[in-house]
């Protein structure tokens, strides 16, 4: 396969950062980098793949290729699960793993570390409850919506609290609600449609 090479705007827009923030790690020696004859810094597919492993981003689908020509491969999806409830998270993997394989799964049992996690992994979907430790699901939404580097990041919203809290957290942001409990069913068409799955 033929080695690929990209600029700093590239890197920086998979890593969600500047592309002044790139040159910095170049210079610092975080990411090996060479200079075209232009004085331009390109980064090798190699080395990219490294940077994005450490900053625990998924690959983008245009950086994933086949050994047969660089045919495009689908790039795993992130589902980020918040509730404190083990049992409910310990379902929501398992469903996962049982009907959507492909998906990667993490997750985080109140407020403070989904905020941690979900800066760090950039999740395409989050699953979360509304009713949390430290911070609610409500303050969450409003963290991710008013992220610009989340912003293709979807919401699923599940609570045990009824029906009249699905106005509110849509108005702070969720894509989609489900009320506790729900049907695997019902599950897999939300996760299906804002994962973007076939």
């Amino acid at each position: 396969m033929t080695k690929r090479f990209f600029s700093t705007h590239e890197v920086a827009r998979m890593c969600h950062v500047s592309p002044g923030s790139v040159i910095r790690w170049i210079q610092q020696g975080q990411i090996n980098a060479s200079l075209t004859a232009g004085g331009h810094h390109r980064i090798s597919d190699v080395a990219l793949k490294e940077l994005l492993q450490t900053l625990r981003i998924p690959l983008p689908e245009e950086f994933l290729t086949d050994t047969n020509g660089g045919a495009k491969l689908t790039a795993s999806k992130t589902v980020l699960i918040v509730d404190d409830d083990e049992a409910i998270r310990t379902m929501l993997k398992l469903f996962f793993k049982k009907n959507l394989p492909e998906v990667r799964v993490e997750e985080a049992d109140e407020g403070f570390m989904a905020g941690w996690k979900v800066r760090g992994s950039v999740p395409d979907l989050v699953i979360v409850d509304l009713l949390l430790p430290g911070i609610d699901g409500f303050r969450i939404c409003q963290f991710i919506r008013h992220s610009p580097e989340l912003k293709h990041t979807k919401i699923l919203a599940i609570t045990g609290q009824g029906e009249d809290k699905r106005e509110r957290i849509l108005k702070f942001g969720a894509d989609a609600f489900l009320c506790k409990p729900f049907e695997l069913s019902e599950l897999q068409k939300y996760a299906v449609d804002l994962l973007g799955l076939q």
